[in-house]
């Protein structure tokens, strides 16, 4: 299953994604290559605005997202983009944020 963690302290301020949704076999997963696609689109961008991006087989995390209009933007599509393939692949990918309002 792939695991889609938003952090957001009034504003997003890290994601991370993990696993794999072995929905079908490698080079054949439409989940992973929607997932992938997405994450790593806005995963680049923001990182053009200064965050902090590891990648490695079935992890990426961003983090020390700043909180401009643009990237917020960027983190809120995604999410969105990411809960659209939840509701419709729900054993192969969960989608969750974590508010920190202190």
């Amino acid at each position: 299953m792939i695991k889609c963690t938003f952090f957001k302290r009034g504003f997003f301020e890290k994601f991370k994604i993990t696993g794999h949704s072995l929905f079908a076999e490698k080079g054949k997963d439409i989940i992973c290559a929607a997932v992938s696609t997405v994450s790593q689109h806005t995963a680049r961008f923001l990182e053009k605005k200064g965050a902090k991006v590891k990648i490695k087989d079935g992890y990426l995390e961003v983090e020390n997202i700043t909180n401009d209009e643009l990237s917020q933007i960027f983190v809120e599509e995604l999410l969105e983009t990411l809960k659209d393939l939840e509701e419709q692949y729900r054993k192969f990918i969960k989608v969750e944020v974590k508010n920190d309002e202190n």
